[in-house]
């Protein structure tokens, strides 16, 4: 049986996207986990095919929250002429106390564009190749393409004019199978209101808070088992081979 022939010179299970319906010798049957998620050139180490994240659905809007955050705010010691005792309720200790909370559910501004990720299924026709030309491959670069180890583990953006081709920036490479995670450091201040007592300010009644305004600091938490990428940069990916030609 004679093989399919695409009308392109492209290898066999290169993977690429295409604006509108895959052409013919390509399919997206087999690149159902690519939906809602962007190709990843494979992390080093890893192989083709993983995919990380939840997936998002068409023209979802990309949000995070952070299940838990934790600080601490400090309140100066004020003293007073008094008797430690009754009856002057209702006044704050001074000293360190710790916040515990969470954050509400935000957009994380994550910019995107959807494409048709398609598998090429059909042996190539006789063409020349572009020399430098990037694609994605379900399988190990061969032929006339080599592995481009430069992009492994990092997201792939279009050119700005005057740009510097293969300039890296952001974080370390992803490694395989990893959900990226991040939090946020907060800080800020509250408001203690005054609240009066029948005594002077002096010796020897101690450790109660002063009012005034005091900063407070600390942090939102990282995913744990029970909140499974609460903290996650949510860019779901999938991994592929990128090879050059």
């Amino acid at each position: 049986m004679t093989p399919v022939m695409a009308a392109d010179a492209l290898p066999n299970l290169t993977i690429a996207y295409f604006n509108g319906p895959c052409p013919d010798g390509w399919d997206n049957t087999a690149m159902a986990s690519a939906a809602g998620r962007t190709l990843l050139p494979t992390p080093r180490g890893g192989g083709a095919g993983g995919f990380i994240g939840d997936a998002l659905s068409s023209q979802e809007t990309p949000s995070h929250t952070h299940a838990t955050a934790s600080g601490s705010i400090t309140s100066p010691a004020k003293e007073f002429i008094l008797i430690d005792g009754c009856c002057n309720d209702n006044l704050g200790h001074s000293g360190t106390h710790g916040m515990t909370g969470f954050t509400e559910t935000g957009n994380s501004g994550f910019p995107y564009i959807q494409y048709n990720a398609c598998l090429k299924n059909a042996a190539p026709s006789t063409g020349k190749i572009p020399s430098g030309l990037l694609t994605f491959s379900l399988v190990q670069c061969a032929g006339s393409f080599s592995a481009y180890n430069a992009a492994s583990g990092r997201f792939i953006v279009g050119l700005n004019p005057n740009g510097q081709p293969a300039a890296t920036f952001g974080g370390a490479n992803l490694q395989p199978s990893e959900v990226r995670t991040h939090s946020h450091d907060m800080g800020g201040s509250l408001d203690f209101p005054e609240h009066d007592i029948a005594g002077g300010s002096g010796c020897c009644a101690h450790d109660y808070a002063a009012s005034g305004s005091h900063g407070f600091s600390g942090s939102t938490g990282v995913d744990t088992n029970a909140s499974k990428y609460d903290a996650a940069v949510q860019a779901p990916y999938y991994t592929a081979f990128l090879c050059e030609a």
